[in-house]
């Protein structure tokens, strides 16, 4: 063993196995030592390397690698984490196959709904369900409505199955923005870290209250959805920049007598204007406020939103 690799020389030399990792190439912390390997063992303090050279073994201190070969067994130990999330770790206890309650980390009341039947080591989308003002509060329960449990059908479910989040805002005076919409996205990246969910299929929808949620915490967090489904909502047409590489599809009842139909006109409209070439509006003729039921089962709906993805960040 070569002086210069004194990456290696702090190792333990084994017996030699076959790793299942293609080889890569490793970098000691200082820079000054390189060579190639194939990873068999790994931890948050160490790993085992098959050297290329020799197919010998040997156990290297996770610190002793450089920043890259860091984070990527840091990524490694993410997707590991993920796969056993089903039935281990921080949101085990949530995955029943029923809505269950929690409060995050950040104090935000949420019900969580996954199932134990899922495979941990795929991915799955989340749905995020934003209500409306009238269910706002501490009770934990009125966030669900009936309306979020379409999502989480039989029916549906075996056509796409997900993950499903229905938060509740603690105070409609608040509203889905400033430190409730921190919260809520916090929430969301703790689950995405610790469970099986696809973080390109991030989908949000809401009505009412939770359909201006959705425009507001979409302009203000653009790079998290993939998709936005807001119902009988508005958003603010100075966002239309922010708001127009996001796929959206807004519906509105065309005799809404609780938000004015011209909200959901207005952003749609002003986003297509701006170059928003994924900005999809329908108007519900003859439809008043309470149009969850209507929009919520339609089997168009479903299969446009868990197509959408979000894209591969550009490299140029």
């Amino acid at each position: 063993m070569r002086a210069s690799l004194y990456i290696l020389a702090c190792g333990l030399l084994l017996t030699s196995a076959v790793a299942a990792d293609p080889p890569r190439q490793w970098t000691s912390s200082d820079g000054k030592s390189k060579f190639m390997g194939n990873l068999v063992e790994f931890t948050d303090k160490e790993v085992k390397i098959r050297r290329s050279t020799d197919f010998n073994q040997y156990r290297v201190a996770l610190d002793k690698l450089s920043k890259e070969d860091q984070t990527y067994i840091r990524s490694l130990l993410r997707e590991k984490r993920r796969d056993s999330g089903l039935k281990e770790g921080a949101y085990a206890d949530k995955i029943t196959g029923q809505f269950v309650k929690g409060v995050s980390k950040q104090g935000l009341n949420y019900q969580f709904w996954g199932s134990p039947a899922q495979d941990g080591t795929k991915r799955y989308p989340l749905v995020i369900w934003l209500h409306g003002s009238g269910q706002s509060g501490t009770d934990n329960e009125s966030q669900l409505g009936g309306a979020p449990k379409i999502w989480t059908s039989e029916e549906n479910l075996s056509k796409q199955p997900c993950f499903l989040l229905a938060p509740q805002c603690p105070s409609a005076d608040i509203g889905w923005k400033n430190k409730v919409a921190d919260n809520l996205l916090a929430l969301i990246a703790d689950l995405t870290e610790q469970l099986p969910i696809d973080a390109d299929r991030l989908y949000l929808t809401g009505s009412s209250m939770g359909g201006f949620g959705t425009f507001s915490i979409a302009a203000k967090y653009p790079q998290v959805f993939a998709a936005c489904v807001p119902l009988c909502g508005g958003g603010d047409v100075k966002n239309a920049e922010i708001l127009k590489p996001i796929p959206f599809w807004v519906f509105h009842g065309d005799q809404d007598d609780m938000v004015p139909v011209e909200r959901s006109r207005a952003i749609s409209e002003a986003v297509k204007q701006a170059g928003g070439e994924r900005m999809n509006y329908t108007e519900l003729a003859g439809a008043g406020h309470g149009i969850t039921g209507i929009v919520y089962p339609r089997t168009d709906l479903h299969e446009w939103l868990f197509r959408q993805k979000k894209p591969a960040p550009s490299t140029n």
